[in-house]
């Protein structure tokens, strides 16, 4: 196999390695030309696989689970959906729940005859079919070519000649039989021949070669067999037979159960199972070639003949993206996304995905108990470390009603809301026991599931805002069972009568294995900070009394233990509970963190002097001295704020009026920068108006900003300029004063925001990079940025860049973000005086209540234009999964450049409910608008730009 075997030697100590060490942590595709094993570490039992030209297909046994899936990949290691084959089984027991371990056991599928052909038994109901022309479906409805009992891995075959067979075995496993069947596959021709007996001999693939027939068969059962391959020059026999793969040395047990392939260059691989507990059966591809028309699977690492699969390996065939099947669904497709499988048969009455568009809605149908309740959806769980979230609305639940999520197998664990006696509560069962307490009143609840198999551990969680979680009961596990992995549920039901329903919105799901180039790009980001890190020391400061308090001790004492702690190495400087009174800054210092205990607070003076002398800072995107933030930094590496303490400006003692009246200053300042005097001659000491942020880092690295609150800011409020490595996490901003931005990174590279709340004034974020010719001159951007599970309940806008962005702005991820009512939600801003770029922005799954301007907004021609010729390159955009509840004037609004249009934007699953203007697009290039509604309305997916121009004075 070309390439394969030396690869394989170059590998040979990493495949030790990993071999000694158990399944890693990641999984399929490497992204540098190698993968790891599994490919697929999902439960896709008995996989069977074909090439046709370019493209492989694969199908696996779902026993109970109904539909079974199609994927579709182009290099055998990247995967997706792409077709379920059927929708019910019409047989007794699948209508309530009875068939468990039932239905679809180890299916084969084949091309012949321009048509794809998939077969399997059901242990009760016999041997099926069905076909298809295209494997994207629709398939042929399922035909019953036998009805019999206890039949197993069918495998059909036609020969040169137009003779048609099928090969199978019995329950319990073996022996190995072949029938002949009629061509069309719709019957069997005789009662068959025994071809084979051997231990446990099963799973049959049928296949010719070179003048030999193969039947490729597992032995000696799931977790401790082999693969064997039996030949001969008449598909009857006699056979020859040898083992060709084995777990040996290695951690991968009873490796077998699957296909050989070859590729279109003459490359051979073989997929295969590994059982692997609560997680299901994962797929394994082997590298492999041929001797002596015999096929030479992995490496025989202990020299007996028989080769050893491998964990690491390069990839037979080169590609570019990674991904795995889908699992993330926003509900908003006329038809159910291909992961979903219901557990036994649909009442499709009972579902819909039309009651309230872009929702899942179940009705709850009566039953007893989570197991036999009907039109439970389902899903796999994907790797080893994974979590998934589901938002639910529960404003239709009726008395008796169950609803939520689950984690289902052997044992079942649920999550959700349960109404009795007209009270809703938050609920946990495991199908026997409910332990429940008082819920909220509202109707709308988050619910997550952390899930570590490698630990056997499953934590649940929920959450009223979809931003801070909180555990709910202790950690379980779902053991395998029914031949199945285990899964995650979407669940209704009643147990008292047939009344009530759920909406489901959305469903997300992060696992540790291959996912979508966005979030793989985000994870790097986030992996790629540097995190802070500091010495065991703790300096303790206790709140003095009230005397000395107010002659300003409290800053003397917290300064000096910042001082002291610094020189010391680093470590924590401790805030005990007590008001302290703050007449001036603190300057934070390399390798401390300042950690307010809870009920610890930071009462600065708010009078303009105390924030004297000046220090070197940014003000609207130009440098100047000026007034003190009442914390800053300036080139500390290893800083930390944290603690459930809070931080009061009092912004309004002096400082917020200064915004009425600042102008003088503002424009003198922007002349300055604009003519590039030095830095050090821009001097805005006392006397001037210009008002100083609450916290603010100028170029320090290694940042954490953690739970604490911080209220009445004079200006921005978190504004890290020229750092690097930042993280703000967890925070409360409650701000209300002009130009009270939550948090705007300047300049700064590698930040992550999430889990934040945003009461601010202004903008809750703003993302800059310097202003006209200060900003270009200095020329550094802002990059690499993620913001997530956020609460924006801003007064201006929600995420802004710009428009101070001279230095330009880069690869910035947004992604789970509630809005409240703010001017414009999604907002891109800039002028001809600014120059730079805003580039390679994505964002996803954001709700947003309502916009006064724009739901998105790209705007060219914001205020303060002075008559430059510097045009912004807005370039590669994509937004996904947002929904809007209305907007005053715009769904859309982008007016772009004429020498300079705004290009790249890929808008999908857009949907804003009402809005007089749905959309506005003037100088724009190569936009795409995928399922995107406003007022109900499809829009065009390459909409009509405008010519004249529009101006929407909502800023």
């Amino acid at each position: 196999m070309k390439n394969f075997l030396l690869i394989l030697l170059y590998f040979i100590n990493n495949v030790l390695v990993l071999s000694a060490q158990g399944t890693p942590g990641k999984w399929g595709d490497q992204g540098n030309g190698t993968y790891i094993n599994p490919i697929l570490n999902a439960d896709y039992s008995d996989p069977d696989v074909i090439r046709v030209r370019d493209k492989y297909y694969m199908i696996a046994s779902d026993f109970h689970f109904l539909g079974m899936q199609v994927l579709e990949s182009s290099d055998m290691i990247n995967w997706k959906l792409i077709s379920q084959i059927y929708h019910h089984f019409d047989f007794p027991g699948w209508d309530n729940n009875q068939q468990y371990a039932g239905g679809s056991w180890a299916p084969s599928i084949r091309y012949h005859d321009n048509k794809f052909w998939v077969f399997f038994c059901t242990p009760k109901e016999g041997l099926f079919m069905s076909n298809a022309v295209n494997p994207s479906g629709p398939w042929s409805p399922l035909h019953l070519v036998k009805k019999v009992e206890k039949w197993e891995d069918p495998c059909p075959f036609w020969d040169e000649d137009g003779q048609a067979y099928l090969g199978r075995s019995r329950h319990g496993a073996g022996p190995i039989i072949i029938h002949k069947m009629s061509a069309d596959g719709t019957r069997l021709l005789d009662e068959g021949m025994t071809v084979y007996t051997g231990p446990v001999a099963e799973g049959t693939k049928i296949f010719k070669k070179d003048g030999y027939y193969y039947l490729s068969i597992p032995e000696g059962g799931v977790g401790t067999g082999w693969q064997t391959i039996l030949r001969s020059k008449n598909i009857y026999g006699p056979y020859e037979k040898k083992v060709v793969l084995e777990q040996g040395s290695t951690t991968i047990n009873g490796p077998h159960q699957g296909a050989i392939v070859d590729t279109p260059d003459g490359q051979w691989a073989f997929f295969h199972f590994q059982h692997h507990h609560a997680l299901g059966r994962v797929v394994h591809l082997q590298p492999m070639h041929w001797e002596n028309d015999w096929p030479v699977i992995g490496v025989d690492f202990d020299r007996n003949g028989i080769g050893e699969p491998v964990y690491v390996c390069q990839k037979p065939i080169e590609s570019k993206t990674i991904f795995a099947p889908q699992t993330d669904d926003d509900f908003s497709t006329p038809n159910l996304s291909l992961q979903w499988q219901f557990n036994h048969n649909p009442t499709d009455h009972a579902w819909s995905l039309s009651a309230h568009p872009g929702s899942l809605t179940l009705k709850a149908l009566k039953s007893s108990t989570f197991r036999l309740a009907r039109n439970t959806l389902t899903q796999k769980i994907m790797g080893n470390i994974s979590e998934a979230t589901i938002a639910m609305d529960f404003t239709e639940i009726a008395d008796g009603q169950r609803c939520g999520l689950a984690c289902m197998g052997k044992e079942n664990k649920v999550l959700g809301i349960k109404m009795e006696k007209g009270q809703k509560y938050l609920y946990i069962s495991n199908d026997t026991t409910e332990i429940s307490t008082t819920f909220l009143n509202g109707n709308q609840i988050y619910l997550r599931v952390s899930i570590d198999m490698l630990n056997q551990k499953f934590q649940y969680f929920y959450s009223t805002d979809n931003i801070r979680f909180i555990p709910y009961g202790t950690s379980f596990f779902i053991p395998f069972g029914f031949w199945k992995g285990a899964r995650i549920a979407l669940y209704c039901y009643n147990k008292e009568q047939e009344a009530g329903a759920t909406s489901f919105q959305w469903f997300k799901y992060k696992h540790d294995g291959p996912q979508n180039k966005i979030e793989n790009t985000a994870e790097q980001i986030i992996a790629n900070i540097a995190r802070t890190s500091f010495p065991h020391k703790k300096i303790k400061v206790i709140c003095p009394d009230s005397a000395s308090n107010q002659k300003g001790h409290s800053r003397q004492l917290i300064q000096r233990a910042i001082d002291s702690c610094s020189l010391a190495g680093g470590g924590h400087v401790i805030i005990s509970k007590g008001i302290y009174y703050l007449k001036g800054n603190l300057v934070l210092k390399s390798d401390v963190n300042l950690h307010l205990e809870k009920d610890a607070y930071l009462l600065f003076s708010g009078k303009a002097d105390d924030f004297l002398p000046e220090v070197w800072t940014r003000w609207e995107g130009t440098e100047l001295y000026g007034h003190s933030p009442m914390i800053y930094a300036k080139h500390a590496t290893n800083i930390a704020i944290t603690g459930q303490g809070t931080i009061d400006a009092q912004g309004g003692r002096e400082f917020a009026s200064w915004s009425q009246i600042e102008v003088s200053d503002r424009n003198r300042l922007r002349k300055m920068g604009e003519k590039l005097i030095p830095v050090t001659e821009r001097i805005f000491g006392k006397g001037t108006i210009l008002r100083p942020s609450c916290i603010q880092f100028m170029g320090c690295s290694r940042i954490l900003v953690e739970g604490i609150t911080i209220k009445n800011s004079p200006f921005w409020t978190i504004h890290p300029v020229y750092c690097d490595n930042v993280i703000v996490r967890s925070i409360t901003i409650d701000s209300h004063y002009p130009n009270n931005d939550g948090c705007d990174p300047e300049s700064t590279s590698n930040v992550l925001i999430e889990e934040c709340i945003f009461r601010t004034g202004d903008d809750a974020i703003a993302i800059k990079a310097g202003r006209d010719a200060d900003g270009r001159e200095i020329g550094r951007p802002s990059k690499n940025i993620v913001i997530r599970n956020c609460l924006f309940q801003s007064e201006c806008n929600g995420l802004c860049i710009g428009s101070e962005m001279s230095g330009g702005v880069e690869n910035i991820y947004m992604d789970n973000i509630q809005i409240g009512t703010v001017k414009n939600a999604l907002y891109f801003k800039s002028n001809r005086d600014r120059g730079g770029y805003i580039r390679n922005i994505q964002v996803s799954n954001i709700t947003i209540e309502r916009s006064k301007g724009a739901v998105l907004r790209f705007e060219t021609n914001y205020f303060g234009f002075r008559g430059g010729r510097h045009t912004s390159q807005y370039e590669n955009f994509r937004i996904n999964n947002v929904k809007a509840g209305c907007s005053d004037h715009y769904a859309i609004f982008i007016d772009g450049y004429e020498e300079k249009p705004i290009k790249n934007i890929e808008i999908e699953h857009f949907h804003v409910q009402k809005a007089p203007h749905p959309y506005y697009l003037r100088c724009v290039e190569n936009i795409c608008l995928k399922a995107t509604f406003v007022n109900g309305q499809n829009l065009p997916e390459y909409p009509k730009k405008q010519k004249e121009r529009v101006i929407l004075d909502v800023y």
